[in-house]
């Protein structure tokens, strides 16, 4: 078994301890002084705040981290050593040394500057783990000391205590239930020293069901940590990646292999914790084996590096075989020789049929996921459009003031309950005030009529993994889909919604570029988006000629050229009769070429749309 990374770091400068597995308390302040000076400090700190994750190495004032000449260009650039003490630094990889006056020059020229600044998140508060160390020591040792829980454990999910020693579960009594406590460690660098920190902690009932998140909310302030970092030692070169706590468990209590889950179940690697992955050489993503955890693993691997990443395939071909880790292990599968059969990602432009074999396969064991999201608003959608798919382009139009931003922002916030990250471009409405219809949406009613239920409903809202562009009105489309690119990565951005066309490009048109060929050029290139990024873009775009519902919209009504409907997958108009009857009218549907209308009415109370019952 792996000595623990914080054991590492204290027996690495004479402090004798006795090696304890997933002990929280070493996690939590058990800390490795690299030294006093202020000159030291401030280089870690650099590094820190250019999302550098420096470890701690067996030379007292010498960190490992990534090469500025290496970054995202060779694949093993996690080989920068660093004399804190010296000023210098020298690369195993490409061989380059030098000052580190030197070293933080080019690294601020490789990372350059990301949009971060344009992207809005609805969690704009900062939060903070509220539970103490002494709290979280409290949980540990009340598990250990409650044998019947840990038999129960060990009974309905084949955990063993040493397991969960090894991630520092415990305990705690709420509500006349028994719960257990997951903590969520990273490594950080304060007062001159590394230190574990648990960041977050979830509750956990005996069903294994997540009832309680402690920060509640991730924003992109917060630092993220991951269950079972503390698993990995020094020395470790190969770390599993799994969705859930339960399935990291069992893949580290079968391999030995150190295993940590995601923060987020609904597949969100949040850009704050990939550094925590940059030191190893392999990593195994072992998620669930079906279509949308298989998609997941082919975005993660390329946010950490598909040169190092491994898919793993639980279920080996049978239908009725284990979905993830924690399954394999309660039908007492070999997960070391599942490990073993991992598949390494090649070239994203070169593929054969045997490697997209499980993928089809996949389709055919789950065919309802390949539909995609359903709707739960509207579930005459989905028998018309099947659901919500990745790497579509939906096109929506409607005469002025049919209601276009408002049912997409219902559609998206129906979705975005569903779990998939959402970005929204609003170019012709000011954030605040779309947020506020959203939440007047989610809350079903007006709350200016009930201001106190203002707090409560807005945390519920502030847990969605929503988030905004802070462009208004006329931008450039590469700003745009730059910023876009950033929040892909960032935050696993799923449907992107840009409302809407004509306001995002308007006052560019040039004497060398009309307003035609501007928009065929934006079009093209928000349809290559979604294809590369495997994200759904709805376009809401206006009409060549608003009749204001005198006249039945179709296809060609699209402003623009005919590019605009021949790169949509999805074309969906809102139509509006001279008796101000409305119903959405699917007029392209490229997954299986149903058509069909959907008619609704709009229920002012809740701000929301509702089918409307054909007669």
């Amino acid at each position: 078994m792996s000595r623990l990374l914080v054991t590492l770091i204290r027996s690495h400068h004479g402090i004798v301890q006795q090696p304890r597995i997933g002990c929280v308390r070493l996690m939590a302040t058990r800390r490795w002084a690299t030294g006093s000076t202020d000159i030291k400090s401030n280089m870690i700190q650099f590094l820190y705040q250019h999302k550098q994750r420096p470890l701690p190495t067996t030379e007292k004032n010498v960190v490992l981290t990534n090469c500025p000449h290496c970054v995202r260009v060779r694949k093993n650039s996690f080989a920068a050593y660093l004399d804190t003490e010296k000023g210098t630094y020298k690369c195993t990889t490409c061989h380059t040394k030098g000052s580190f006056s030197e070293f933080s020059r080019t690294l601020i020229k490789k990372l350059g500057s990301h949009e971060i600044d344009s992207i809005g998140s609805i969690h704009d508060t900062k939060q903070g783990l509220t539970r103490s160390d002494a709290d979280i020591q409290r949980y540990v040792q009340s598990l250990k000391e409650n044998t019947s829980l840990l038999a129960q454990v060990e009974a309905n999910h084949g955990i063993s205590s040493d397991t969960l020693e090894a991630f520092g579960v415990g305990t705690i009594q709420k509500d006349d239930r028994q719960y257990l406590t997951l903590p969520q460690t990273t490594l950080s660098f304060t007062d001159n020293q590394f230190k574990l920190d648990t960041v977050g902690l979830k509750l956990c009932d005996m069903d294994n069901q997540i009832v309680e998140a402690d920060p509640p909310v991730s924003h992109k302030d917060s630092v993220e940590g991951l269950f079972g970092y503390q698993t990995a030692s020094l020395e470790s070169e190969s770390i599993i990646l799994t969705r859930r706590e339960m399935d990291a468990m069992a893949a580290y209590q079968a391999t030995q292999i150190p295993s940590v889950s995601i923060p987020s179940a609904n597949y969100q690697l949040q850009e704050s914790v990939l550094p925590l992955l940059d030191r190893f050489k392999r990593v195994y993503l072992w998620l669930d084996d079906d279509v949308e955890g298989q998609m997941a693993a082919e975005r993660f691997a390329r946010k950490i590096g598909d040169h190092k990443c491994f898919v793993i395939n639980t279920r080996q071909g049978d239908k009725q075989g284990p979905l993830n880790a924690h399954d394999a292990l309660m039908q007492h599968k070999d997960l070391k020789d599942i490990l073993t059969k991992a598949k390494e990602f090649k070239h994203d432009q070169i593929v054969d049929f045997n490697e997209l074999r499980e993928d089809i396969y996949n389709e055919v064991l789950h065919p309802e996921q390949t539909r995609g999201i359903q709707s739960k608003d509207l579930p005459s959608l989905n028998q018309i459009l099947k659901g919500h798919r990745p790497g579509e382009l939906t096109i929506l139009t409607g005469p002025t003031g049919s209601g276009k931003t408002t049912i997409m922002s219902q559609l998206s916030l129906d979705y975005c309950k569903s779990g998939v990250p959402t970005l929204w471009g609003s170019f012709e409405i000011l954030n605040k005030r779309l947020a506020k219809k959203m939440l007047y949406q989610f809350a079903e009613k007006d709350l200016s009529k009930s201001p106190e239920d203002f707090d409560q409903m807005a945390d519920q809202f502030e847990q969605l993994p929503l988030y905004f562009l802070k462009f208004f009105s006329s931008t450039a489309i590469k700003d745009v889909l730059k910023a876009c690119h950033h929040a892909v990565y960032a935050y696993d951005i799923r449907h992107i919604i840009l409302d809407n066309l004509q306001f995002m490009l308007s006052q560019q048109a040039t004497h060398s570029l009309d307003k035609w060929e501007l928009q065929d050029h934006a079009i093209a290139e928000i349809r290559r988006f979604a294809t590369q990024q495997d994200v759904h873009i709805t376009l809401v775009v206006h009409p060549r000629k608003d009749s204001g519902g005198q006249e039945e919209l179709d296809i060609h009504s699209i402003f623009g050229s005919a590019k605009v409907s021949q790169e949509a997958d999805n074309v969906v108009i809102i139509q509006k009769t001279r008796h101000d009857k409305r119903y959405l009218d699917i007029k392209k549907n490229r997954f299986d070429g149903t058509l069909g209308s959907i008619p609704y009415i709009f229920d002012k109370d809740t701000y929301k749309k509702f089918q409307k019952n054909q007669e």
